[in-house]
């Protein structure tokens, strides 16, 4: 009686390890792969810089930790020894780091942009808003409203980002990312592809990998 209910469990178990790493990996893996080649190609064809908000990638993130986390915590439901510490671990620690992540991606961020590019049309976007700055190494003070927005550029890759440091001055940056996607439109500019062409490299390969995942075939 043991063995046969032994015998059971094992088959469910396998069967949930085939649908996971055949059917829900590549299929995440996919949308992961679109995310990237979606980037690239819309700056490398484009030839424009790229600017939407943090969460898209944050989303894409826990998109990419559910699989491991919802695995883990079957398994430890499924499990006869009971209740785990170790087992635990896992999926406590992507739950820390998703909240970790979700505190520190807010606001925007721009892609395939030069420091110079990206300085310009932030200070078009801010002056057709009719608000004066004052730039610090970090940060931006808006004169009129005392408000501060936090600056990041890594220039050398292509990447920048805005986060705004208070609730006040959310509205503010929402305002201020539109205006720099319209002067990326509208004026060309010295621009960075390097974040473009790893992206373009990573997508195909997730894009290989998932294809191998779906034809994989598990005893």
């Amino acid at each position: 009686m043991v063995s046969s209910i032994n015998y059971w469990q094992n088959i469910d178990t396998t069967m949930n390890s085939t649908f996971v790493l055949n059917i829900v990996m590549p299929s995440i893996f996919i949308f992961l792969a679109a995310f990237f080649i979606f980037i690239a190609l819309k700056t490398l064809i484009g030839r424009r810089p790229l600017v939407f908000s943090s969460r898209w990638p944050f989303a894409f993130m826990c998109l990419a930790f559910l699989p491991s986390i919802a695995n883990s915590v079957a398994m430890e439901f499924s499990s006869p020894r009971g209740f785990s510490v170790i087992a635990w671990m896992n999926p406590l620690m992507f739950t820390v780091l998703l909240i970790f992540f979700w505190i520190q991606m807010k606001g925007y961020m721009a892609f395939a942009i030069s420091d110079s590019y990206f300085r310009e049309a932030l200070l078009a976007s801010t002056t057709a808003l009719g608000l004066s700055i004052e730039e610090t190494m970090s940060r931006l003070k808006i004169k009129e409203t005392d408000q501060e927005i936090q600056v990041a550029i890594q220039g050398w890759i292509g990447t920048a980002q805005l986060k705004s440091t208070s609730k006040e001055s959310k509205d503010t940056l929402i305002q201020i990312a539109d205006g720099m996607t319209k002067y990326f439109q509208s004026t060309p500019g010295k621009m960075n592809y390097i974040t473009s062409y790893f992206y373009l490299i990573m997508g195909a390969f997730t894009v290989a990998l998932s294809v191998w995942m779906f034809t994989l075939k598990t005893n």
